[in-house]
């Protein structure tokens, strides 16, 4: 019997889609990751995808934060695989090296996974895949072992540019910071990540956004994503289906432990940002009352 290729190795560790694509032919990002992890771009990257969204959450009139910030940090869970994916990889393959990145990456993921073959650059900058739009976060298994040795394949002609979406711009359109060509600078998401005082017009966006982290936006009206929610594509993650939190005030953060709050997506920019987002919104509405 024919003993399994690397990938169809992962893909059986992970229980989801995954794609090769050579390092070589990647957008570098920070090329110091392969360096510290000792992988030459000679190697392969194996791309996947990790769905998150509950969709009944799109539709809870009590929700304040982005949908990806409901669950736990998907760092945490991406640390899990990590633990249980790598070293199964090591005693199967103990010639090669493997690391595990997700954002902090060496390489432009979402470009990396549109040319591997997991979906398409959608005109916001999102990956959108074909079972659950663009609700998904992005991770890759890295190895210093070749592409025709990871697939048991020789490596195709990869697209130079990525595959897109039919550019119906619903997208662009309902993006309610005008954001154009991709360009996410001055995305309200980013907005409510700020560190520091907000302005007078700051503050007004994110009130008109009405959600204390993140926006949702232009996620909410890709018509991929909303048949994914219509057809109530949930992930099948327990991680991402337990622990959820779809509303923050300062009564909660206050009360919430460092530990829990540590899980969380908004942790990495510290309480002061998010405490300043929840007041906001408190005094909006004390003001707003008759």
């Amino acid at each position: 019997m024919k003993a399994p290729t690397m990938l169809e190795t992962i893909r059986s560790l992970l229980g989801a889609p995954a794609c090769a694509i050579p390092l070589s032919v990647c957008r570098p990002s920070k090329t110091y990751l392969l360096d510290k992890a000792n992988i030459p771009l000679t190697g392969t990257a194996i791309l996947f995808t990790v769905p998150y969204v509950v969709t009944s959450d799109a539709h809870d009139p009590t929700r304040n934060l982005s949908l990806y910030a409901i669950p736990r940090d998907y760092h945490g869970y991406m640390k899990e695989l990590e633990a249980m994916v790598l070293p199964a990889l090591r005693v199967s393959f103990p010639d090669c090296s493997f690391a595990l990145f997700t954002d902090h990456s060496p390489i432009m993921e979402v470009d990396a996974a549109a040319r591997a073959g997991l979906g398409v650059l959608g005109m916001n900058s999102l990956l959108i895949t074909p079972d659950s739009g663009s609700f998904v976060f992005i991770g890759e298994i890295v190895t210093d072992a070749d592409y025709a040795a990871v697939t048991g394949m020789e490596c195709p002609p990869f697209p130079i540019a990525p595959p897109v979406c039919e550019g119906c711009g619903a997208c662009v359109a309902a993006c309610p910071m005008g954001c154009r060509n991709g360009d996410r600078t001055t995305c309200l998401s980013s907005l409510t990540q700020k560190k520091g005082d907000l302005t007078p017009a700051e503050e007004g966006a994110i009130l008109r956004g009405g959600l204390v982290w993140g926006c949702d936006a232009c996620q909410l009206a890709c018509p991929h994503n909303i048949r994914v929610l219509r057809e109530k594509r949930d992930t099948n993650i327990p991680y991402f289906a337990e622990d959820r939190l779809t509303r923050l005030d300062s009564q909660i953060l206050s009360h919430m432990s460092d530990e829990a709050f540590a899980t969380r997506a908004y942790a990495w920019r510290g309480r002061k940002v998010i405490q300043r987002n929840c007041a906001l919104f408190a005094i909006d509405h004390e003001r707003s009352k008759p």
